[in-house]
């Protein structure tokens, strides 16, 4: 698959180059195709991004970030940030209730990813509006929860078993089927464990568990939104 996946990136960039290329020779004489153009762009970007997660799915060791000690909540929240843009449609209600006390051990880098791909997929899961829980709480294990709930429609029984699964999706026009895959790999990687929990037309509740180090987190941290 990695081999796919550096054989499909180089074509891509040919293609790229040589558009750029073409809009450069042809200046203001490219103005009647800029919309073409634009799509163009953006096509190569998305087959881009899929050979990355492509590569990061068969290879995650490679893109592997330094790990720090780090509060998940305040993680968690710094990544509502990031998809601020998402939320620009229908109203959802964001509930941010970080009551976690220990830190764990992670790559902020990778936990980000991890928690963007469950808030991307709650999102999702509400086209309509709705309510979008974060939580964190500390686990007995010793270490911490992290919950992502949302308000959706939830995910048919026959459905949960493969959720985790390469490839598999049920948004047809939205995901590649790779997000909850390698957020599932990451989180393996440190120790942790990821599982879903749905019933149908009630939402969809993403359980991630992660090891502690035994320093406590920032006492600021708790609190809601």
């Amino acid at each position: 698959m990695a081999g796919v996946a550096h054989e499909i990136n180089n074509p891509i960039a040919v293609i790229q180059g040589n558009l750029d290329v073409a809009r450069e020779i042809l200046g203001p004489a490219s103005e009647p195709v800029r919309h073409e153009l634009r799509l163009i762009d953006e096509q190569v970007r998305r087959i881009h991004l899929l050979t990355t997660r492509l590569l990061q799915f068969v290879r995650p060791e490679a893109y592997a970030g330094n790990m720090e000690r780090l509060d998940v909540g305040e993680v968690a929240g710094s990544c509502l940030d990031l998809v601020r843009h998402m939320l620009k449609g229908p109203a959802i209600r964001i509930e941010l209730d970080r009551l976690a006390t220990r830190r764990v051990r992670i790559s902020r880098s990778e936990l980000q990813q991890v928690v963007v791909n469950l808030l991307t997929n709650a999102i999702h899961a509400m086209p309509e509006g709705g309510t979008l829980t974060i939580s964190t709480r500390d686990w007995d294990a010793p270490g911490i929860t992290l919950h992502v709930r949302d308000s959706g429609q939830g995910i048919r029984e026959e459905d949960l078993p493969n959720v985790f699964n390469p490839f598999f999706t049920t948004k047809k026009q939205m995901g590649t089927g790779l997000g909850l895959s390698i957020s599932y790999a990451l989180v393996e990687r440190y120790g942790g464990r990821i599982k879903v929990e749905s019933t149908l037309g009630q939402g969809v509740e993403f359980i991630v568990w992660l090891r502690d180090d035994g320093l406590p987190a920032q006492s600021e941290a708790a609190g809601g939104m």
